[in-house]
């Protein structure tokens, strides 16, 4: 049973830092689509990447809400951070679906066009809408010919979303933080600090 009437955007990740273009497409999903709020959660242990260079989760949440502060419709959710063991989209979905009247689950083009190799696609296809937001350069082709695959195999039902060039990277950022480098134009004033006082990624 559904009990809210609030309509969700989840913007994944694991905010390595978070920087500008986390919060540009969240804005473009925002704008774009009827979502009343949007929620940022950052992974706990994520099942596909190599968690050697990734910071705390307390530090990344911190960096987090320092990022989405001035933007109202945009919150904080622990709910991933919080669980133990790999992060999973799908069991996120699961824990999450009956809370709301609808989720939208905003994701990068290569996110896309690889998700059918995700953990249990076809619950993560059924039960949420996918915003695609192409910041990656891909193909409209290839795109538009992933779409139609996802919805003949799931059932998925997928927009996208127009979004500005935002050439930000989080690989990039902690590099140029080891190498000294300000990052203030990437992360913001604030979050470019609270890296600095907790001397992360040197």
């Amino acid at each position: 049973m559904i009990n809210s009437d609030k309509i969700i955007g989840i913007m994944g990740g694991t905010f390595n830092p978070i920087h500008k273009g986390h919060t540009g497409i969240a804005r473009c999903a925002y704008e774009q689509s009827d979502i009343d709020e949007i929620l940022f959660m950052p992974s706990g242990t994520p099942a596909y990447k190599d968690n050697s260079p990734i910071v705390s989760a307390t530090d990344r949440c911190n960096m987090v809400k320092l990022a989405i502060k001035p933007f109202d419709y945009m919150s904080l959710s622990t709910i991933e951070t919080d669980r133990p063991g790999n992060t999973y989209t799908a069991d996120t979905l699961a824990q999450i679906y009956d809370s709301y009247k609808k989720i939208y689950f905003i994701i990068g083009a290569d996110s896309l066009l690889y998700i059918q190799d995700w953990y249990h696609p076809e619950y993560i296809c059924s039960h949420c809408h996918l915003l695609c937001a192409n910041r990656d350069n891909n193909s409209a082709d290839v795109l538009i010919d992933q779409k139609h695959f996802l919805a003949d195999k799931y059932g998925a039902v997928i927009d996208f979303i127009d979004v500005p060039e935002l050439p930000y990277s989080s690989t990039d950022i902690r590099k140029k933080v080891a190498m000294g480098l300000s990052v203030k134009e990437d992360v913001g004033e604030e979050v470019e600090e609270y890296i600095k006082s907790r001397k992360l990624y040197v």
